[in-house]
């Protein structure tokens, strides 16, 4: 099954990159990448950083009802490793899956790390969708389109619902019935079930006493993002590209939805074709959309350079102790 996954995964691939190949004039592709503004280019660098120290913050805020060890040094080192590995492994969940495993290693109960890890990226992803609601609302061409309005609108209310569920009274009632479903039908398969059995729900009793984390945890989810969309704007200053902070707030959760696609490394070829496609809307050319999605590309990676960084001395010791 494995095998049949990755030659599908390979084959939609190779069909993105022939496809960018003939829809692309590489020459001039090279051209608009050569007079790229070093500046703004600078400037998007550091914006994107300020979203991972935005993003420690929140993930600290999150572990904190939950006795978590961890501090908020070792939560940003670890935070910078798991763009490192996210960067070049397929999908963006498994640097995700190795902060958890590291920072496992130091606490007292292991499942407790995953908690926040889960919190977090349905957040994001709500506030993700959100973003791309209010941009489509604001873009005069995008919300006369009913079919785009419609899947926004649904996607966004649903996660939205789901977001609400993991902070509500009920919820340990939901995960629990679907817990002991779940743990019917492996029974039935003759599948292990030790993991689910174990699964403790007790951190929504711990989350309760804090009744304002879920407007907080929404709101450092928009700090996050926000410093993503003005690296966007910036980037297509870079290159002389007219786009507004709305498209680029569109197109930043367009990209961000389409590269969640575990199909390849960093999301290569997945956001290059989502660019190439929903810039041509505005009467982009199809060789700058393909320039400002390698920028991006590239500005992602130097960040990902100083997670990698960062492995190299911290990366087998995460709870080693910060020099403050």
């Amino acid at each position: 099954m494995k095998n049949i996954l990755f030659i599908l995964k390979l084959f939609l691939l190779c069909l993105i990159i022939f496809w960018i190949s003939r829809s692309v004039n590489l020459n001039q592709t090279l051209t608009v990448l050569g007079h790229t503004n070093f500046y703004y280019f600078t400037f998007a660098f550091l914006l994107n950083n300020l979203s991972s120290i935005f993003l420690t913050i929140k993930w600290h805020r999150l572990a904190t009802p939950l006795k978590i060890k961890t501090n908020f040094w070792q939560l940003l080192r670890l935070n910078y490793i798991s763009v490192f590995y996210s960067s070049f492994l397929p999908g963006q969940a498994s640097g995700e899956l190795i902060k958890g495993i590291r920072m496992a290693r130091s606490e007292e109960s292991k499942q407790t790390v995953w908690i926040p890890i889960f919190i977090d990226k349905i957040t994001n992803v709500l506030i993700v969708f959100i973003i791309g609601f209010v941009a489509v609302l604001l873009d005069s061409t995008l919300r006369q389109d009913k079919y785009v309005l419609s899947i926004v609108s649904l996607s966004t209310l649903s996660l939205s619902l789901i977001t609400i569920i993991l902070f509500s009274e009920n919820t340990g009632r939901i995960v629990a019935f679907i817990r002991e479903t779940m743990i019917s039908v492996m029974e039935r398969f003759g599948l292990k079930t030790d993991l689910i059995k174990n699964l403790s729900l007790n951190y929504f009793e711990k989350y309760k006493k804090y009744d304002l984390l879920m407007i907080e945890t929404i709101l450092w989810s928009l700090l996050i993002k926000l410093p993503h969309i003005f690296a966007l704007y910036l980037l297509a200053l870079s290159l002389n590209i007219d786009l507004n902070i709305t498209q680029s707030a569109w197109l930043f959760a367009i990209i961000s939805i389409a590269t969640i696609i575990p199909i390849s490394f960093s999301g290569l070829g997945i956001r290059e074709g989502a660019s190439i496609l929903i810039l041509s809307k505005v009467g982009i050319n199809s060789a700058s959309a393909l320039s400002l999605s390698l920028l991006i590309f590239l500005n992602g990676l130097l960040v990902a350079i100083i997670g990698g960084t960062i492995e190299l001395f911290y990366g087998h010791n995460p709870g080693k102790k910060s020099a403050s």
